[in-house]
Order: structure tokens, then sequence, then C-alpha cells
């Protein structure tokens, strides 16, 4: 029995020593913690988050080649302080293309990653600029070159370098002169195509196509020849070409205009070409859409994919 007290009395000690051990624990002075502090979860070296940039923005001179050569273009938004990144994919954007994180700044190197495209949306096979403001965490010397990094531009988790040189910043177009601007929808006036160049009909215009029109390159990137069916008969009974627009990157709008009134019009057909000079040059290497209106009655329009190579060639 005293055993057993004994045993009582030194685990009762000990009970009291854990107690009086904790007790020291969990009294610190004043604004004192034993714990680490978590560490932070702001990112104190990341920008502003992306802002896009304005269609009319993107129309810079030399932007569209630009992208179009290098997949990317990065140049300075306000120098020193925010960077405008360019790239060039679906005309849909969104979930579409890649779509950029806030710029974080290291070192004096700025670092942009990219969010892949969702390869569940379904997307439009045409090429647009998509554009972004990025601002930088603090400002950097805009007289000195800085060096971006792109992460997972591609979706594959590849970073690719490029370098934004002093010289390298987004300016508006200029305006033209009021004396300069054409009146819609074309500068230029389309030049009929003599019958002794244009092809067989059947062969640019299938029986059954509608709208009856066909559309090649001339010049690739300068002049376009639009092809209609018309009445032989009756040439006043057939649309009137009126000119052509550069409407987007890689987008070009054809207009005719049909006669007003009630006409007796005969049922022949035969082929009318145009040439229609662009009232700018323009990228032809990665295909442009052609959309051909003021053709048919009920208001359809004719939209057609052009890619380098549709060429109209000599009969």
């Amino acid at each position: 029995m005293r055993r057993g007290a004994r045993a009582r009395a030194l685990a009762a000690v000990a009970l009291t020593g854990v107690a009086a051990l904790l007790a020291a624990c969990s009294s610190t002075a004043p604004g004192q913690s034993t714990a680490p502090s978590a560490p932070s979860t702001d990112d104190a070296g990341a920008g502003a988050a992306p802002v896009a940039i304005e269609p009319e923005l993107l129309a810079s001179g030399g932007l569209f080649e630009r992208v179009s050569a290098d997949g990317v273009a990065v140049l300075w938004s306000e120098p020193g302080e925010s960077l405008a990144v360019v790239i060039g994919g679906s005309g849909g954007g969104g979930g579409c293309i890649p779509q950029p994180n806030a710029a974080e700044l290291d070192d004096g190197a700025v670092t942009i990653a990219f969010d892949p495209p969702d390869p569940a949306m379904m997307c439009t096979a045409d090429f647009a600029l998509h554009g972004w403001t990025l601002g930088l965490p603090e400002p950097v010397d805009a007289a000195a070159p800085l060096d971006v990094q792109l992460t997972d531009l591609q979706g594959d988790g590849e970073t690719r370098e490029v370098r934004v040189e002093p010289d390298d910043v987004l300016t508006a177009p200029a305006d033209p002169q009021p004396s300069l601007i054409d009146d819609e929808p074309g500068a230029t006036a389309p030049t009929p195509i003599p019958e002794d160049q244009l092809p067989d009909a059947d062969a640019v215009i299938p029986p059954g196509t509608l709208p009856q029109v066909a559309v090649k390159w001339l010049e690739p990137g300068a002049s376009l020849a639009v092809m209609t069916i018309g009445s032989v008969v009756a040439p006043v009974c057939n649309a009137t070409p009126v000119g052509a627009t550069v409407t987007g990157p890689g987008a070009i709008e054809v207009a005719f205009e049909l006669p007003t009134g009630d006409m007796d019009c005969p049922a022949d057909g035969g082929l009318y070409g145009w040439e229609f000079p662009l009232p700018e040059r323009i990228p032809a290497a990665l295909g442009v859409e052609v959309t051909v209106t003021g053709t048919m009655r009920d208001g359809s329009e004719a939209v057609i994919a052009l890619a380098p190579e549709d060429v109209l060639g000599q009969p």
C-alpha cells in the first residue's frame, strides 16, 4: 500500500510540472509570439490586373505584321510604368486565346504568366489581334532595355524571353486629314476585268452557289478580283460594284449596290468580274475573310475565306 501511495504522489507531481510548463509557454510578453508567422499571401512584386486594349489602338502601323511574324509583341504603354502585350488568335477572344496574369517584377526583369485557352470553347478560325495593358508594380528606367519573360504563352509551359527597347512604344494611329478621308465604303473605284481574262464561270461559281460570288487575289494584300453572275442581255439588272474597305485585321468588306425599282430582268447569266483595289495594303500571309454585300435582294451576304495562294490565274 505504501508503494502505491508513493506512485500516486509522483504522478501528481509530474502532472503539476507539465501544467506549469504549459502555463509558462502560453504566457508571453505583449506583442511577442512564439510561433513562426505565416508567410504573406500578398505578392508585393505584382502589378495591377491586365486591362484590354481598344481595337482601334491595335491598328497601329506595323503591329499586325509584327505579331503575325513573331506571335507576340511587347511594347511600352506608358514608358517605365506599364507594358502593352499583343498576341494574335481567334477573333472570338475570351477563352479562345491565352489570357495574361498581372506582371511581376523581380530584380529588374518582368515576368508575365499566361493562362491557356479553354479547350472546350467553340472558336472561330479567323485571326485577330488582342492586347492588354499591364501596369508594373513599380516604375523602372524606360531609357534602358527591359527584359520580359512570357510564361506558358503557347500552353506548353515554356518561357519566352523578349526585350523591350526604349523606342518600342505603342502609339495611337494618326488621324488622317479630313481631305484624305474617302467616302464609304471604298477608297478606290473598282474597274471591270476584261472578259478574256476571266475563268470559266462554272469553275469559280459552281451551279447552285448562293450568293453567286467568287473572290480571288489579283495582287495579294493589295487588290481583289470579285466575280458575280449577272444578266448579259440586260446589264442594267445587275448589281453595281461600289468599293472595298478594310474593316479590321484580316477582314475586308466588298460592297455592291442593286438597282432599284421594278425591272423585268431575263434569267440568262454570264460571269462578270471587277478589280477592287484596297485602300491600304494588308498582310495576306495568314489569310483574310472577305464579306461581299449588296448582290442579293434578300440582303444575304457572301463570306469567303481567302488564302494567300488564292490568286486569279489567266485562263
